[in-house]
């Protein structure tokens, strides 16, 4: 599969902005994607896709206790833990990764619904699957995602309506604008989402715009905290309703 048009743009140029605070070292980008896979106990009937974060491993989901409150959110789920680092964006192949070797197989297994739950960069990850392939993911629980550039997030906001917001990208390399279109476009046809975020986070300011313009299936959820697990796990906890 190969991506066209405003897609296209966007992957070829996140790894670029993802990059501008962060000393990066390529690894390897296997085919398909190292997976982390813990079936449900008495059989799955669901499948649950934990994307991470930009410097965030398979294996820290379990490490820091995020796979535990997964697990007991979604009892029956099949829960796939991707290695979808940043050199599957650079080398725009991250949403063929997820789609051919972690939800097609899960299709065919029988496992109906889908959710990602997508953290910082496995938000913009969540959020260009659902753009890419509408329909497919049935929820979106988006904690701190990466949505952008912080001077197109407040020349949205500026706008006060995203409707209202007309700037067209500047050139094949504007990865924000490009997301923005493609968001601005997706109307009706996307997953419903669940939003949380700390208020001290640094990418708060693209956390209410979301909650301002992207449609939810519950009230955006804030509690005390920044950029870090602990605020991702009480996040996760009240999103789920879990004590």
């Amino acid at each position: 599969m190969t991506y066209d048009g405003p897609m296209k743009s966007v992957l070829a140029s996140a790894l670029a902005l993802l990059q501008l605070s962060c000393s990066w070292l390529p690894r390897k980008t296997e085919m398909p994607v190292r997976t982390l896979i813990d079936e449900a106990p008495g059989g799955s009937k669901e499948l649950v896709v934990l994307l991470p974060g930009r410097l965030t491993t398979p294996e820290e989901f379990e490490r820091v206790g995020f796979l535990d409150l997964v697990r007991e959110a979604y009892p029956d789920a099949r829960i796939a833990r991707p290695d979808l680092h940043l050199g599957y964006y650079k080398k725009r192949s991250a949403i063929d990764r997820l789609h051919e070797d972690i939800v097609e197989p899960a299709k065919a297994d029988g496992l109906d619904k889908v959710t990602l739950v997508g953290i910082s960069m496995g938000g913009l990850g969540s959020m260009l699957y659902d753009l890419q392939h509408p329909g497919l993911a049935d929820e979106l629980i988006l904690l701190s995602p990466f949505l952008g550039e912080a001077e197109v997030i407040a020349e949205i906001d500026a706008a006060q309506k995203l409707s209202a917001w007309q700037e067209p990208p500047q050139d094949e390399r504007d990865f924000s604008r490009t997301l923005w279109q493609g968001i601005k476009k997706r109307e009706g046809r996307g997953a419903p989402i669940l939003l949380g975020c700390g208020n001290d986070d640094r990418l708060a300011p693209t956390s209410r715009l979301a909650a301002r313009e992207l449609p939810m299936a519950d009230d955006p959820v804030w509690q005390s905290g920044g950029h870090d697990w602990p605020t991702w796990r009480r996040l996760f906890r009240e999103i789920r309703g879990l004590p």
